[in-house]
């Protein structure tokens, strides 16, 4: 009678594997919409505790903006952020405090390129947008070409493209500023050795291919990300991203978290937008469910056979078979 001690032993399995199997089967359905599935993930990880530490170490950290994405994640989410933080937060973005130090990294990274804080990423930004930062950066791998030292191809291509997009824009009214801003962030990405090569090769395969305007309406896009999320953002998904078709995933993750977008990549990194890691997670849960109901199914089948079996002793079914 090992029937009775298996199906026990199965339903209470159950009771542990179905929410499991239920959750997994919810995060396969959010797979391609990026806002409901960072917000399923971050049903379990985004706890008060939790983000007043991230808070904290922002805020210690001198980091502001990662300090207030954070903060705008935990209003969208309703997780409630202590006052003094708050009050942190209000007197690191103070303009006072920040005005030296945003201008000196603004006017590096518009001079320079240097990336090494939102406003440096801002400032290199500018320079892309007037022609200026594409010229100083062929320019100098150029003269990296010229001295026998690594040029950095992606970066020289993009800077070669990114001079005809800045025509582009000022031709087109302003029309062409997305995808302006999209070469930016790559370029950003490629300066700082940020940009995954997977990424490259997705989008290296389809220049090859002839379908460069694809990459151009992911460049759009990626764009569209550094206007709603903020340029630090940008890069920070650019660098999750393995192909040119994610970052149209990477745009609606950022439309649905708008300046939260940083805290999410901060906290669930790719899985964010993209399965990843966690499928392999939910479809094992899948799968046990299917295999402990199959289980359950044959257990009850069996159970119920003995059943009969004890109910109808073996002389009953032969004077059953006489009758027919």
């Amino acid at each position: 009678m090992l029937i009775l001690p298996v199906l026990a032993a199965l339903i209470a399995a159950t009771a542990y594997v179905l929410p499991r199997g239920e959750r997994a089967a919810e995060l396969h359905m959010a797979a391609n919409d990026p806002g409901k599935l960072s917000a399923l993930q971050l049903d379990r990880i985004f706890t008060p505790d939790y983000a007043r530490d991230e808070i904290t170490k922002a805020l210690d950290a001198d980091d502001a903006e990662l300090a207030e994405s954070f903060v705008a994640l935990a209003d969208e989410r309703n997780v409630p952020v202590p006052d003094d933080l708050r009050a942190r937060l209000k007197e690191a973005q103070a303009p006072s405090r920040n005005r030296m130090r945003m201008a000196k990294n603004f006017g590096r990274g518009f001079a320079t390129g240097e990336t090494g804080d939102a406003a440096g990423l801002l400032g290199a930004a500018a320079g892309d947008l007037i022609g200026w930062g594409d010229v100083r950066d062929l320019a100098r791998e150029g003269w990296h070409a010229v001295t026998g030292q690594e040029v950095n191809k992606w970066l020289a291509g993009l800077s070669a493209a990114g001079l005809g997009v800045t025509a582009w824009t000022y031709s087109s009214m302003g029309a062409a500023v997305p995808l302006r801003e999209g070469v930016s962030v790559v370029k950003a990405a490629a300066r700082t050795g940020r940009m995954s090569e997977s990424f490259m090769k997705s989008a290296g395969r389809l220049v090859a291919n002839g379908r460069a305007g694809r990459v151009g309406m992911a460049l759009a896009d990626l764009g569209a990300v550094q206007g709603k999320a903020g340029m630090r953002a940008a890069v920070a998904g650019l660098q999750e991203t393995h192909s040119v078709g994610e970052i149209s995933k990477l745009t609606r993750l950022a439309t649905a978290r708008g300046r939260g977008t940083l805290a999410v990549l901060k906290t669930l990194g790719r899985d964010s937008f993209a399965l990843g890691a966690a499928a392999f997670t939910a479809y094992g849960w899948l799968v046990g469910v299917f295999i402990n109901l199959f289980l359950i199914v044959v257990a009850l089948q069996k159970g119920f056979a003995s059943f009969v079996r004890k109910m109808w002793p073996p002389h009953a079914w032969r004077a059953i078979k006489v009758a027919v």
